[in-house]
């Protein structure tokens, strides 16, 4: 069983992030991993794990700037 990191705050954003990255993969991207022999899926994660693939979540930069102007 996979780890999901601490950067990914629920399993389900872990999922989709896998799907959207495997779909690029399998259109053409560019793998970030050298492992010819497995799935697209399975790389996608492999590559979400160590970090390799970066990702912004919409709405979430707002609220952490909200929060900091609230702190000063």
């Amino acid at each position: 069983m996979i780890q999901i990191p601490e950067n990914i705050d629920s399993k389900y954003r872990f999922v989709i992030l896998s799907a959207l990255r495997a779909r690029q993969i399998q259109s053409g991207g560019v793998p970030l991993l050298k492992q010819p022999s497995h799935k697209a899926t399975q790389i996608a994660q492999k590559e979400l794990v160590q970090g390799l693939v970066k990702f912004r979540i919409p709405g979430e930069e707002e609220s952490q700037e909200e929060e900091a102007t609230k702190e000063e």
